[in-house]
């Protein structure tokens, strides 16, 4: 019986720079603020929830996604 390997859910990748993560992402490594507002559908007859993902410098929407 083979085993299988479990493969690491992240992977780290050495750059030249050791502060490289640190500039790019910070400390929190989110570089979005995630906003969720239900919002009602009338098409469908249902509430839905709509994530909205904001860029933390701008404040702007990057992009958005409906939870089914």
């Amino acid at each position: 019986m083979e085993v299988k390997k479990r493969k690491p859910k992240k992977k780290s990748h050495k750059t030249a720079d050791p502060t490289w993560d640190a500039v790019t992402y910070g400390s929190s490594k989110k570089p979005f603020n995630i906003e969720y507002r239900k919002y009602y559908n009338p098409v469908q007859g249902r509430d839905q929830i709509l994530f909205l993902y904001s860029c933390k410098e701008t404040k702007r929407v990057v992009k958005y996604r409906f939870l089914n």
